[in-house]
């Protein structure tokens, strides 16, 4: 529906006349554009059970007292002036309190004009009151109402249809999707943008007027909504502008992301406009991860050629489909992905757009992305790989025959990196910094130092021992018991007595070089557990 008050009172053939203007006699704009579902003609004490929660009443007064009679057969009745006051003061309080709009008086029928009493209530309570003259019925007002309403359905579905008509023509043309985002902005007046499904923007299409917002700002609510899963939503961006955000394809499984920022609101034309959009939308996408899917197991092919030794062969698909192939000496990455899985990944970095001079080849490797570009351009790329939520790992070669050991090498240091937590690209010299003893699995290592160790620890809790002390101090003076027991401050014989202690309850031959080794590694890890454990404490 379409009604509203302004339609009516600006009707030339009605002739209705604005007698007060809302709450204080001060015009509010929003109330005289306010959609209201039809006019009740009624003179009931309380009409309110058979109202709908906005609509507009028409009456002639009988329900009040008549103090200045229109029609000499009708006898006037003298009322107190409180008391006329407070009949009137009630009933606009509680068709008010209804959510009815306006009151349309039929003046000069039964009553002389329109009642001031009812006019000054109007006022205290915020409602539209228009004077209905003598010579228009509510018959000829609601039959103009049914024909406004007419009318601007009529127009509402022209206006449907040739703007549907438009974004398809738009969606027809070489740039199909992003002609349609722009021509759909066009025709709802408001910002359209399209996300992919990593939630990096893919086009963006500024609203053509009126307030705006900024990628900056939309973004992170995108994302926030592709990681909640949440099909549809709406959020207020700024004061001005709200975001409409709708998933394209599946929960779990989205194609991106639709976004119109309004600073207005919906009406019936622009949802059903919007439902075209979708459809049209989604059409486009799924053509393209059709197309995507063939690039991501194209290239996977191409990177096996490249590990084969066909460079020549794989050269010139690579230009005839992308672009030039990096050249030696090449930085190689590898990303393994902590958000999504690398098949979701892999057509979000078809938008690393390679500039001419500075090639890039990606692929899917085994489960994780690798990343091929010539040692100057690999800062740069390092840059825009950032916000795909990846742990790199890091490495180089010279010539293309090194290109499995490097891909093998930064798959490692990437390896490293996660179980680390290292912020940034973790190179695969650095995980050499502290030594092998770092290219452990961790959490092992841990478990098997806790299983080993754990003995030790619980006898000096319950004895007030120091065999854990006694183990490190030993194995730092590689089992030379003299230094050790100046360290420990002890006899050499308690020295002696301690070692066959951590040796029985250990089950381990202190003498055998392997088993210190295997004790000096479980002491390191056991040790860094237990400092994260009072770090966490603390």
């Amino acid at each position: 529906m379409s009604l509203s008050l302004r339609k009516l009172l600006q009707n030339p053939s009605l002739h209705l006349r604005l007698v007060v203007g809302g709450k204080d006699d001060a015009p509010e704009q929003h109330a005289f554009d306010q959609e209201f579902e039809w006019l009740h003609a009624t003179d009931m004490i309380d009409p309110t059970p058979f109202l709908g929660p906005a609509e507009v009443i028409l009456t002639l007064g009988w329900q009040f007292p008549v103090t200045s009679s229109a029609d000499p057969s009708v006898p006037e009745v003298r009322v107190s002036p409180e008391r006329l006051d407070r009949i009137y003061d009630d009933y606009a309080a509680l068709v008010a309190a209804h959510g009815v709009i306006g009151i349309g008086f039929g003046s000069d029928v039964l009553h002389k004009g329109v009642p001031h009493e009812l006019a000054r209530a109007c006022i205290r309570h915020g409602l539209i009151l228009f004077d209905v003259p003598y010579e228009i019925s509510f018959m000829d007002l609601l039959q103009e109402a049914a024909r406004v309403l007419q009318r601007d359905q009529t127009e509402r579905y022209t206006r449907s249809l040739r703007a549907q008509k438009a974004i398809a023509n738009a969606a027809t043309r070489r740039d199909g999707l992003t002609a349609t985002l722009r021509e759909t902005a066009r025709q709802l007046g408001c910002g359209v943008a399209l996300y992919d499904s990593l939630g990096h923007p893919v086009t963006l299409v500024e609203a053509p007027e009126g307030p705006r917002v900024q990628e900056a700002e939309l973004t992170p609510i995108v994302r926030r909504t592709l990681e909640g899963e949440l099909r549809f939503r709406s959020t207020q961006v700024t004061p001005e502008v709200e975001a409409v955000l709708q998933m394209l394809g599946e929960p779990g499984d989205p194609s991106g992301m639709l976004v119109l920022t309004l600073s207005r609101g919906f009406d019936d034309v622009s949802r059903n406009v919007l439902s075209s959009v979708l459809a049209l939308v989604s059409v486009s996408l799924e053509q393209n991860q059709a197309l995507a899917s063939l690039h991501t197991t194209l290239r996977q092919a191409l990177l096996q050629l490249l590990l084969s030794g066909s460079i020549g062969v794989t050269r010139h698909i690579v230009e005839s489909v992308w672009g030039p192939l990096p050249t030696p000496p090449i930085v190689t990455l590898v990303g393994i992905p902590q958000h999504f899985d690398a098949g979701r990944i892999m057509p979000a970095l078809e938008s690393m757009s390679p500039e001419e001079e500075r090639p890039v080849f990606f692929a899917q490797y085994r489960s994780d992305i690798a990343v091929l570009v010539h040692e100057d351009d690999a800062e740069r790329v390092i840059r825009q790989l950032r916000s795909f939520g990846m742990v790199l790992g890091r490495s180089r070669c010279d010539r293309w025959e090194g290109l499995e050991l490097a891909l093998e090498e930064a798959k490692k240091a990437a390896e490293f990196g996660l179980r680390r937590g290292a912020a940034g690209v973790t190179a695969f010299p650095d995980i050499w910094r502290d030594g092998v003893a770092d290219l452990i699995d961790a959490s092992d290592a841990t478990h098997v130092a806790r299983r080993v160790l754990g003995p030790l620890s619980a006898h000096d809790r319950a004895q007030g021992s120091e065999l854990l002390r006694t183990l490190q101090v030993w194995l730092k003076h590689h089992g030379r018991q003299l230094p050790a027991a100046r360290e420990l401050e002890v006899h050499r014989h308690t020295l002696t007595n301690r070692l066959d202690q951590i040796a029985s309850l250990t089950g381990s031959d202190l003498e055998d070089f392997q088993v210190r080794a295997d004790l000096a590694l479980a002491l390191r890890y056991y040790r860094r557990e237990q400092t994260v454990e009072e770090s966490a404490r603390g």
